[in-house]
């Protein structure tokens, strides 16, 4: 099957399709003109980093939240070469690599979770399509990222980690738990998740009462759903927290697409440097405005303004 891949890929591009929102996420910014589809419609503010051509690609569906799974039709007729597949949550991508051999569509995956993950994926995907010098442009930015702030954050004591309650959806009722692979950039930039969950239940998006921020009483609090950020500070509940009252909640910039989670992506690469100046402004210094203009430009063959920049770094 990789062999069939390879010998598109000499001939002509192939049509692929990301099976998932973080897959044709990653095909897009490597090479747009490999992406057949997209899983949902474009959000506005997702737009203004897409050029018009590949803004009218044909929505195909996906597998993502709350069950939602492709018409299985509309893939059949899209004629397409090869699928490709990020892969996480086992039984997951298990029921999606099995559709997939049911519709005999070749399909390609890679693992991804951590940002490890991420650089390993773009260098497959320089190797799969025969790109190699922007699979690795794309896989070295995002090493150097990590390095960066690991240098920076070199010998923090673990009593100078930053306690951190992560407000997903629109209640900001929702987070991430703290020994999960999604709060590894949390980590990675000198904080700690506050929220403690079993085992089992690690990976899981969890819901919480307002009454458990309160006793975790964190540092800092991460905003990452655009609707809260909007009416962030009109709700009187969050004015009582310690965070608040400090100044130090911070809203998590999404475009183009969510820097640290939902979907977690390499958008982590800009993110655990944005994140990092927020929690240890002291150790790690790093100019923001140029770092996000650079790295928009590398992925999303962009050029931001200065208004544009300001607007990203501050939704």
């Amino acid at each position: 099957m990789l062999q069939t891949v390879l010998a598109f890929a000499a001939e002509k591009l192939p049509r692929v399709y990301g099976a998932t929102f973080p897959s044709s996420f990653a095909l897009y910014v490597f090479n747009p003109d490999l992406l057949a589809g997209w899983n949902g419609p474009l959000r506005d503010y997702e737009k203004k980093y897409i050029p018009e051509k590949y803004q009218q690609l044909p929505v195909l569906g996906g597998w993502y939240g709350k069950g939602m799974i492709p018409d299985r039709e509309i893939l059949l007729k899209s004629h397409l070469d090869v699928a490709f597949l990020l892969t996480g949550d086992r039984a997951q991508s298990d029921d999606i690599v099995t559709a997939f051999e049911q519709m005999k569509i070749p399909l390609i995956t890679t693992r991804s979770v951590t940002m490890e993950d991420n650089i390993s994926m773009f260098r497959y995907l320089g190797k799969t399509f025969r790109q190699e010098k922007r699979g690795n442009t794309l896989a070295d930015y995002g090493q150097k990222s990590l390095d960066k702030v690991a240098r920076m954050l070199k010998g923090l004591p673990k009593n100078r980690r930053v306690r951190v309650y992560m407000a997903q959806d629109a209640d900001g009722l929702a987070t991430t738990c703290d020994q999960s692979t999604r709060s590894k950039a949390i980590w990675l930039a000198g904080g700690k998740n506050v929220h403690q969950c079993p085992h089992e239940m690690r990976e899981s998006i969890t819901q919480i009462s307002f009454e458990q921020i309160m006793n975790y009483d964190p540092d800092v609090i991460l905003v990452n759903h655009p609707a809260l950020q909007k009416r962030f500070f009109r709700e009187n509940r969050w004015k009582a927290l310690r965070a608040v009252h400090e100044g130090h909640v911070y809203f998590v910039p999404h475009e183009p697409f969510s820097w640290l989670d939902r979907p977690a992506s390499f958008m982590r690469f800009i993110g655990i440097q944005w994140l990092a100046t927020k929690l240890h402004p002291d150790l790690c210094q790093i100019d923001m405005t140029e770092e996000t203009k650079q790295f928009i430009r590398l992925f999303f063959k962009s050029d931001l303004s200065p208004e544009a920049t300001r607007k990203i770094l501050n939704p």
